[in-house]
């Protein structure tokens, strides 16, 4: 009886947690959160991806996980430093080259609200060599394309 009472009450949180609804809040957002619905995206990567961003606390982001890449679009929390930026940079690199290793490149779009910062490209056969450890930290941020869209 009390396993039974346990299941049906994470049944129902687990309803409670995907049913969403309208919040009747006004966005003004350009693009809504979560996992991109092209037709083409392999939407388990995806919310994969999605899931541990948001674990880590960037859950204002859209991911995309098709054959070709992995695209990340987030809205940037609040940081102490520019080093932090960069950390989730390469938080987002790891979990998108360990999450869909197949795709060609990881492309990430850094937004303040509505408006696009940076975007970061980088192969994901360079992530997974750092993350191997086969090429330098140096070597790989040779690879990395940073370009301020601002």
């Amino acid at each position: 009886m009390k396993k039974r009472t346990i299941a049906i009450i994470g049944i129902v949180l687990l309803f409670l947690l995907f049913s969403g609804g309208d919040d009747d809040s006004s966005s003004t957002d350009e693009w809504d959160s979560m996992v991109s619905d092209s037709y083409d995206v392999d939407r388990a990567a995806s919310m994969s991806i999605y899931e541990s961003l948001a674990f880590q606390g960037i859950d204002d982001a859209v991911v995309e996980v098709t054959e070709e890449h992995v695209l990340v679009k987030y809205d940037q929390p609040p940081v102490r430093s520019d080093t932090d930026a960069l950390f989730i940079w390469f938080y987002i690199m790891g979990v998108a080259a360990e999450t869909a290793p197949d795709t060609d490149e990881v492309i990430i779009e850094m937004y303040d609200g509505t408006e696009e910062l940076f975007e970061v490209t980088v192969q994901t056969s360079d992530i997974q060599d750092y993350l191997d450890e086969t090429i330098t930290l140096d070597e790989f941020k040779t690879k990395v394309d940073v370009k301020a869209v601002m």
